[in-house]
Order: C-alpha cells, then sequence, then structure tokens
C-alpha cells in the first residue's frame, strides 16, 4: 500500500511515503540479518517516479558501445527516461551525448518514422556530417554548434552560438558508452577504480557486438536486477540448466568496493569453461573456470565468461514492465573457432534457454508482489550482492 500524501517532500520525506522506518532498518540492516524491500517498493507507480527521478536521472547508465560511434559521423539516439539524445563521435575524435531536440521549435533532429509525410527523415543510427531539423532546417555540427539558421537574418541580437544542442555528461569504460543527464554528476571513471583490476583480463573494449535477444518483461525492473545479483534461483529456476554446472552454494562474493558488485560462479568440479575459441591470453585460472557477474549501478549489468560476456541493456519503462536486451560481445578471437559464423548461435541460444526460465518466473513475482498478504522477506547469506545494491539505491532515494 503506498503512503502517498499530498505535502511538500524534504530530504528523505519523499522515500517515507512508501517505507516507514523499521523498514528502512531492516533492508540496511547486513547481508543475511536483513530483509528485502517491501513488495510496494515493485508495484507502486509513484515509487517508480521517484526512482526515475533520483536514481535514473542522476546515475551513470550504459547507453551503447564504442564501436556503434567509432568513427566521426557515426551516432545513434535514444530516449533516456524522457530525454530525446544523440550519442555521436565529433570531427575531432571526440564523443558527444547531444540533445535530440532542435533548439528552435522543439522537434527530433533523428529518428523519425520511415513513413513520415515530410521530405528531410534521419534514422535513429548511421551516419551523418551534421544534423538537421526537418521543421525549418536549422542545422547543427556534430559538436552541437549551430551552423545553420535560414530565416534568421532580421531577429534582433540572434547569435548562433547561443542556440547550439545541450550536452550530457558521457563517458565511455570497458567498451561501454555510459551516460548521465545529471550536471553535477562525479566522473564515473574515479568511481570504477576498484573494479578495473576484476575485468581487465577480460579486455572489455576489445569485445565485438553481435545480434542481441530483446525481451518484454511484464515485471518490476528491479526484479532482474536482483536475479543478476544473485544466483540462489539456480536451485530452483534454472536447476536443470545452470544449478549442476555451477552451483549456487559455491558462489564467491566481493564485499562492497563501490556502486557495483561482483560475484563468481565456479564451475562444479573446478574446470575451465567450455570455450570455441581461444580466450583472452591474460585469464588467470579462477577466471578461466568461473563465470563472473557485475552490475554497475543501478541496471548494468554483464554476465563474463572467458568465451564471451552478454551484456543484459535493462530499459525500464514502468512499475510493472521493462526491457531487456541480451548482448553477447564477443572477442576478436572468435574468427579463430572452426566455424566463426555459427559461434554467435550457439550463444544466443543458451542465453534465450536460460532467460525463457526468468520469462516464466518474472511474471508471477510481479503478480505476488501485488498481493495483500505479500510482505518483505528475509535474504540469503547467497544474496549480499542484494544488500549492497539495496544500500546503495535506499541512499539515492534519501538524497534530495
Amino acid at each position: 500500500m503506498s503512503r502517498t500524501n499530498t505535502r511538500s517532500d524534504g530530504p528523505g520525506d519523499a522515500l517515507a511515503r512508501f517505507m516507514t522506518p523499521d523498514e528502512l532498518a531492516s533492508v540496511r540492516r547486513a547481508n543475511e540479518a536483513g530483509c528485502w524491500l517491501p513488495p510496494r517498493c515493485y508495484t507502486d507507480p509513484d515509487f517508480y517516479e521517484l526512482e526515475k527521478e533520483r536514481v535514473f536521472r542522476r546515475s551513470w547508465l550504459a547507453v551503447g558501445r564504442v564501436d556503434q560511434v567509432a568513427e566521426p559521423g557515426d551516432y545513434f539516439s535514444l530516449d533516456l527516461f524522457g530525454e530525446p539524445i544523440i550519442v555521436c563521435r565529433d570531427r575531432g575524435g571526440d564523443l558527444r551525448a547531444l540533445s535530440n531536440v532542435c533548439t528552435h521549435r522543439w522537434m527530433r533532429l533523428v529518428g523519425h518514422p520511415p513513413d513520415a509525410r515530410f521530405p528531410f527523415k534521419a534514422d535513429a543510427c548511421g551516419h551523418r556530417n551534421s544534423f538537421q531539423c526537418p521543421y525549418h532546417l536549422w542545422s547543427f555540427d556534430l559538436d552541437g554548434r549551430l551552423v545553420g539558421a535560414p530565416g534568421m537574418e532580421e531577429a534582433e541580437g540572434f547569435d548562433k552560438a547561443d542556440h547550439g544542442l545541450p550536452r550530457f555528461a558521457v563517458e565511455t569504460w570497458g567498451g561501454f558508452v555510459f551516460v548521465n543527464l545529471d550536471p553535477e554528476a562525479a566522473p564515473l571513471a574515479s568511481q570504477l577504480r576498484a573494479l578495473d583490476p576484476f575485468v581487465e583480463a577480460y579486455e572489455l573494449d576489445r569485445l565485438r557486438m553481435i545480434e542481441g535477444l530483446e525481451y518484454d518483461c511484464p515485471w518490476n525492473w528491479k526484479l532482474s536486477v536482483e536475479a543478476g545479483n544473485e544466483s540462489y534461483h539456480h536451485l530452483g529456476l534454472h536447476q536443470d540448466i545452470l544449478e549442476e554446472w555451477l552451483p549456487a552454494e559455491m558462489s564467491d562474493i566481493e564485499p562492497s568496493m563501490g556502486p557495483f558488485t561482483i560475484y563468481r560462479n565456479p564451475t562444479k568440479d573446478g574446470s575451465p569453461m567450455p570455450c570455441l575459441f581461444p580466450p583472452p591470453r591474460g585469464l588467470d585460472e579462477r577466471q578461466m573456470s568461473s563465470l563472473q557477474l557485475v552490475n554497475v549501478f543501478p541496471y548494468t549489468m554483464f554476465f563474463m565468461s572467458p568465451e564471451h560476456t552478454a551484456w543484459l541493456q535493462l530499459i525500464p519503462e514502468s512499475a510493472e514492465s521493462h526491457k531487456l536486451v541480451y548482448v553477447p560481445l564477443m572477442h576478436p578471437n572468435v574468427d579463430q573457432a572452426e566455424r566463426p559464423d555459427e559461434v554467435g548461435a550457439v550463444v544466443r541460444a543458451m542465453l534465450d534457454a536460460v532467460h525463457q526460465q526468468d520469462m516464466a518466473a518474472g511474471p508471477s513475482c510481479q503478480v505476488g508482489a501485488a498481493s495483500r498478504a505479500a510482505r518483505a522477506g528475509r535474504r540469503s547469506h547467497l544474496e549480499s550482492q542484494a544488500w549492497q545494491w539495496h544500500s546503495w539505491l535506499l541512499d539515492r532515494l534519501e538524497a534530495s
């Protein structure tokens, strides 16, 4: 039940509308001594709006890969929680995250429907030398500067330098492109410095995207993040695919070191993970015999094996739905496989088999969370990553 009211909320007050002090304390209680978030946090549209404002719009979010914008003029676009954005490479080779809204009358610059009944259209991704608005033909360089504004010659005091596209914070890490809508965001790289030693041998920045798998998930986004942060559910949900091979009880969980979680699923007998081609040379024995799972908060998840990395591109849509795109990332050594063209199909089939079990379970959990009898469950020692993540999430939700 939502604790909504009509008064103005100050720091911490907004979260108090949804959780009692006792509930907050129980979630923050370390590891297996604590509880999960109350069920209403997974169903209430107002709670989702609070997450959107205080978490999503103030966090570093992975939106793509560097290979999508490898050359000057390459671009892709997206809507990031109500903000239309173009990610592009400018003429000097710098990465930019620009507003996809013309500064004259607010029309989108790219991403028009192919059947739109106007002459000038631009795809959602591709290659361009500039961005031109179809409405009044204002044009912008790849760095966002306004370079053309026909018909504005007589506008009093008009200076093109004052009407460029707004820019958003953008950084790269591990070959991922991250964007943050918060103009006061702290740099990402320093926050992930403690994570670097755990992932550098996988050569993430060299990995190549291949065709992914997209799913419409009719359940709250946090349920997917929580499942990606623990292997406890291997015992039941993935018993026939993962548990016998990567048993939950062997989960190797790293303590909290920053805005991320890391844990490993070692193989049951310590044998190396199967590979269809030579893995990166720098992987040690533990990395060769484990699946390593990382979540950069709030929801940038990737599962790392010696052979490939699967990026779970999560896109929240509402309190009760999100999209999930499994993007396989292959090391260039895939070219040494006996049948390189078939590797992607093998990886996609494996990822789909696991996620189909998640697709069967997620809607049931969402319905259960809406039950009047539902209460916050207790955490297992195999779910301490959830405690790390929940604590970070509550910090963000309590911030002004």
